[in-house]
């Protein structure tokens, strides 16, 4: 009699010990799988919005703006794709709606010799970047702390110039589009440093705004302002 229920005790061991070691195995197998798509694996996308002031000198006094009054939106959607826990890289598409609000003297060249009670110069865009970051800092799986340098091209769609003026306690706003000084094609360098949603970005225009036979001294280049990054914390 004892022998048998001997027997079926060690059976009952060795099939719960059995069962038991497959389960382990099992769920082991599953937690060494790691998504492809997130903030720190290797795809990931997001889009963003900047705010950047135009800073720097213009060519000549000439091309005088209203700095804090001048600055630039953009709108964008932004790939990352991770090489390693430290390096990236990516690109993105953007469009980009920039104001150089004109300032009025004697002196003023730009886009013509008239002065005004104001005026300024509107630049539509639709554009490409590439970039390489850097990451630092103790790394999960958020964007985290980060160093970008890249480069951007874009196209002109669309561009105007606003001019208001008061004649005989009239006050007259007029728009003029078509004109002929603009250049199409505009590229330069973009510099970011970044705390997750946060980013200091900067930027300098390579390009022209006017054409070669405008005979128009350049607008300030560079461009410093505020990114943010429309992703989970």
């Amino acid at each position: 009699m004892m022998k048998p229920i001997f027997t079926l005790i060690l059976m009952t061991l060795f099939t719960l010990g059995y069962g038991q070691t497959v389960v382990i195995a099992e769920d082991v197998d599953q937690q060494e799988e790691t998504p492809e798509f997130g903030m720190n694996r290797k795809h990931y996308t997001h889009t963003f919005l900047s705010v950047l002031f135009v800073a720097g000198p213009p060519e000549h006094h000439s091309a005088d703006v209203i700095y804090g009054r001048s600055r630039s939106l953009e709108f964008g959607y932004r790939y990352k794709g991770r090489l390693s826990d430290t390096f990236s890289v990516g690109s993105e598409i953007m469009g980009r709606r920039s104001a150089f609000h004109i300032k009025q003297s004697d002196a003023k060249s730009v886009p013509d010799t008239i002065s005004r009670d104001s005026e300024k110069l509107v630049f539509l865009e639709a554009g490409i970047g590439a970039y390489t970051r850097i990451n630092f800092g103790q790394r999960g799986n958020y964007i985290g702390r980060f160093v970008d340098a890249g480069i951007y091209a874009s196209w002109t769609l669309h561009t105007r110039h606003v001019l208001f003026y008061e004649e005989e306690d009239v006050n007259y706003r007029v728009r003029k589009t078509g004109m002929n000084y603009p250049a199409n094609l505009n590229y330069g360098l973009i510099a970011r440093i970044g705390f997750n949603n946060f980013v200091i970005k900067g930027t300098y225009r390579m390009s022209e705004l006017f054409k070669e036979s405008a005979g128009l001294p350049e607008l300030p280049r560079y461009a410093l302002g505020v990114e943010f990054g429309l992703h989970p914390l």
